[in-house]
């Protein structure tokens, strides 16, 4: 039998022959530890005890802590837990205050979990906050114990969403000094936590006693104002809301400054009944908009935002009196950096306003807006517009000789382009950015070479190349599959508009239905599914044989596109209206017939729009609607 390395207490060595099994040692730890021999009577006294403290059963393991006292201290053979690890995984609360009023204060202090746990630490994970006030009453000391990823326990609440608990632990923490210690680590850690999991009401009150805090590096060797910038998520530049969300989202601000405002009225002006009914009004209508999950969510989303910029700015007023050795240590810098390839513009105009002498000059305006190019985020290259020496800017080169323009030949990163539905509008967007980076760009720079020998144009083509091929592949096989749908309903509806229905008059040769309405509606709805569908399979017609140059994809294909699916969306909704008109027409007094034939007609016309309608409408956005970059950005470091 192998023999195991453990360390038992001296009584259990004098029971039993097989002691001499046992390999005993000194250890450094203040507990004790068992083997796992199966044929151990004595590991095998233990597992009963530990069983009886996972089911709950204080009976049992009193009885067994009366024989042996030295129990609170020895792990489990299976688990590497104490019995108070034990309990407290399974949370059974009557059992850990037992245990813990038998044991020292020293004795909670065990790290015998096989992640260097403490039974607080577990505590603190399960989010048990009368299990935890047991033992950090018995023992502050606690507090500051750290587990194997370095993490004091408010930090591990925090980290593991268990938000009720940190709020407990936060005032005995600050009383204990443990975050304000060690060069702040700790209170780094703390506040870099609870800025991902939105406790911002920590946050504030971290700052205000301890304002350097913001700078103080964590385990990771991060500050806290650092790590903000890759959370895009806490601001508005962060989020990419539909246009109804949008609205949502801009009403929800209305209607709070509106019972604001009618508040302020009240308490100003005579008629107070009158002013409170207004701000009631005010507040019911809110209330119950606000209950809706998806509004409350865009709700919630504002909160969020709001929080964070006041965040920002009292992170500026701190930086604000910062030299500049502190601000290089604090990695302010390449935060900036970072923030520009998230589109953080927020983070950006609000960090360099703070300290624009010490931080912004043009050679590290450069590196922000090429940041800003490479991550294709418009917001944040749109600010370059308010700057003076933007065109000093422009002509800038890195170590590659590359210049802003050459830059922007580069392949985008897929986070921002994976957004544009096909390959034609993502090469359309890029093409957008070229020229807008071109029309900054002093003229003498436009064919200067870099280090590779290549003029900014031929940065651009050569690696567009494969998207130029795709982008003509998915704009032949898409303008194919429609011009097919548009022919064939071409051939439909001009056959139909020589099969009258009902037939013609046989001394006159008119239509029977010649005066009815609904044959009117025939002929027009007949008409023009024929003109549309016609127009539609020539404009496909010219996609097909279009020259597919790079200037092409900016304008010209995607308005030949735009022509193409309207036109057949049009024809399909015309060519379904004339068949309704036809069935309508044919059983007037058969509602029976009539009604289901329309709905089932509306299903093509419905999934067309499902499955096309989106496409049309972003590319019509995209060619049509307004431009992504902002050109008109005032002197923002004012």
């Amino acid at each position: 039998m192998t023999n195991v390395c453990r360390v038992v207490p001296n009584n259990v060595l004098k029971r039993g022959s097989k002691t001499s099994k046992l390999n005993v040692t000194k250890n450094m730890f203040p507990f004790y530890r068992l083997g796992n021999e199966k044929n151990d009577e004595y590991t095998q006294e233990y597992n009963r005890f530990f069983n009886n403290v996972g089911k709950g059963n204080w009976t049992a393991t009193q009885e067994f802590i009366r024989l042996h006292p030295e129990a609170v201290r020895v792990t489990s053979p299976t688990s590497n837990r104490t019995a108070l690890q034990v309990a407290v995984t399974f949370e059974h609360l009557h059992i850990v205050e037992e245990l813990v009023n038998l044991m020292t204060p020293q004795d909670l202090e065990i790290k015998a979990d096989v992640h260097n746990k403490t039974a607080f630490h577990i505590a603190i994970e399960k989010g048990n906050i009368s299990m935890a006030k047991c033992m950090v009453e018995k023992n502050h000391n606690l507090l500051s114990i750290t587990d194997i990823a370095n993490h004091i326990p408010i930090v591990i609440a925090v980290i593991t969403g268990q938000k009720q608990m940190a709020r407990y632990l936060y005032p005995l923490t600050i009383e204990q000094g443990v975050l304000f210690s060690d060069n702040g680590m700790h209170g780094s850690d703390f506040m870099i936590a609870c800025i991902f999991s939105k406790m911002f009401d920590i946050v504030f009150d971290l700052i205000k006693r301890e304002p350097l805090l913001i700078i103080f590096k964590n385990s990771w060797k991060i500050s806290p104002v650092a790590i903000l910038c890759c959370h895009s998520a806490l601001f508005s530049s962060g989020c990419q809301l539909k246009f109804w969300q949008q609205w949502i989202y801009n009403y929800i601000n209305d209607v709070c400054l509106n019972i604001q405002n009618a508040e302020d009225n009240a308490s100003n002006k005579g008629d107070i009944t009158i002013r409170y009914v207004w701000s009631g009004l005010l507040q019911w209508m809110a209330s119950n908009f606000l209950k809706h999950p998806g509004i409350n969510h865009i709700y919630e989303l504002k909160l969020v935002h709001i929080q964070s910029i006041e965040l920002l700015n009292r992170i500026c007023k701190v930086i604000e009196t910062l030299d500049e050795n502190q601000i290089k240590e604090a990695g302010i810098k390449d935060a900036l950096v970072e923030a520009a390839s998230r589109g953080m513009i927020e983070y950006i105009t609000n960090i360099t306003k703070a300290i624009p002498k010490t931080m912004w000059n043009t050679g590290f305006a450069f590196d922000v807006f090429v940041s800003a190019i490479r991550n294709r985020e418009a917001k944040v290259f749109s600010l370059i517009h308010g700057l003076n020496d933007k065109q000093t800017i422009a002509n800038l080169r890195n170590s590659n000789g590359d210049t802003l323009l050459h830059s922007t030949g580069y392949i985008a990163n897929s986070r921002k382009l994976n957004l544009i539905a096909g390959v034609a509008l993502q090469m359309q967007r890029e093409m957008q950015w070229y020229k807008e980076v071109e029309a900054i760009t002093p003229e003498g720079s436009l064919t200067d070479f870099n280090r590779d020998n290549k003029r900014p144009r031929e940065v651009f083509t050569d690696n567009h190349k494969k998207w130029m091929s795709d982008g003509e592949t998915w704009m032949k096989n898409t303008s194919s599959s429609c011009m097919v749908v548009g022919a064939l309903i071409f051939t439909i509806m001009f056959t139909a508009a020589f099969t009258i229905p009902g037939g013609q008059k046989q001394d006159t040769g008119f239509p029977m239905f010649l005066d009815k309405k609904l044959f009117k509606l025939f002929i027009i709805s007949d008409a023009i599914s024929l003109f549309s569908s016609t127009t539609s399979v020539l404009t496909f017609l010219g996609i097909l044989t279009s020259r597919y140059a790079e200037e092409d994809f900016l304008t010209s294909l995607p308005k030949k596109m735009v022509l193409g699916l309207s036109t057949l969306f049009i024809s399909i909704a015309a060519m379904m209206t004339a068949f309704c008109a036809v069935i309508a027409l044919l059983f007037q007094s058969r509602l029976w017939i009539v009604v289901p034939t329309i709905l089932l007609a509306s299903i093509p016309v419905i999934l067309f729009m499902g499955l096309q309608f989106p496409l049309l409408v972003e590319i019509f956005v995209s060619t049509y609607g307004r431009s992504i970059f902002d050109r008109n950005v005032g002197n923002w470091l004012a």
